[in-house]
């Protein structure tokens, strides 16, 4: 009967044990420190009352990044509550010309426009954008007049701008790119992961974090 009741109680434990361990939470598929990483310290964001603030870092002379376009583009399609913005990484002195094409074409107003052409440019014509002469190029055969064009090239608003730029890069931690930030608080990349399609799954579960937490959102 001793023996029994024994082997009942250990039954029961046993079971208690498997029934906790059903319970328990599942590990996440991703894990801060591999497939993305914590941003120290976390830098403040300005984005609207409830949305997610999702920043991309690119060089438009970057194959990754040019492949990301489409990709990024059709990811933020149906995300009404994200707020998505560019900003032209500067790792290396070469990259700051690129940059200041970037905020020329923003300046502009024609952004939507000349963004996918300066990688066109670069990726399906060869074309070679890494001084004043070849941005200035770039912009009057797309129509800008070139005395504009180079008053916009020297202006202190675009040199502002590109500086801003090359601050955010060192904030960020970045050593390449392309690279997303979510919230000023976390980054991931292609070179985190296998590829850019498990990126953009890393990015859906680092803004799905922020959805869920609304406190997060408020940057408290």
């Amino acid at each position: 009967m001793k023996q029994t009741r024994y082997i009942a109680w250990l039954t029961l434990c046993v079971l208690v044990f498997y029934g906790q361990g059903l319970m328990a939470e599942p590990v996440e598929k991703f894990q801060e420190g591999l497939q993305y990483q914590r941003i120290d310290p976390p830098q403040p964001v300005t984005e609207p009352q409830g949305k997610v603030k999702v920043v991309e870092m690119f060089f438009y002379a970057c194959p990754h990044c040019y492949t990301l376009e489409p990709k990024m583009q059709r990811w933020l399609k149906d995300k009404p509550y994200i707020d998505f913005q560019r900003i032209p990484a500067i790792v290396g002195p070469s990259w700051a010309d690129q940059a200041r094409a970037f905020y020329m074409a923003r300046e502009l107003g024609r952004l939507d426009e000349l963004h996918p052409a300066l990688f066109k440019a670069i990726h399906k014509d060869g074309k070679q954008i890494y001084n004043e002469f070849a941005v200035i190029d770039f912009f009057v055969k797309h129509g800008v007049p070139r005395d504009k064009a180079l008053a916009l090239y020297a202006s202190k608003k675009i040199q502002a701008a590109v500086n801003e730029a090359r601050v955010m890069t060192v904030k960020f931690g970045l050593r390449g790119v392309p690279a997303v930030i979510v919230n000023g608080r976390y980054k991931t990349a292609p070179f985190f992961v296998h590829n850019q399609e498990e990126m953009l799954e890393v990015l859906n579960t680092l803004v799905e974090k922020f959805r869920n937490k609304p406190e997060a959102l408020s940057g408290k």
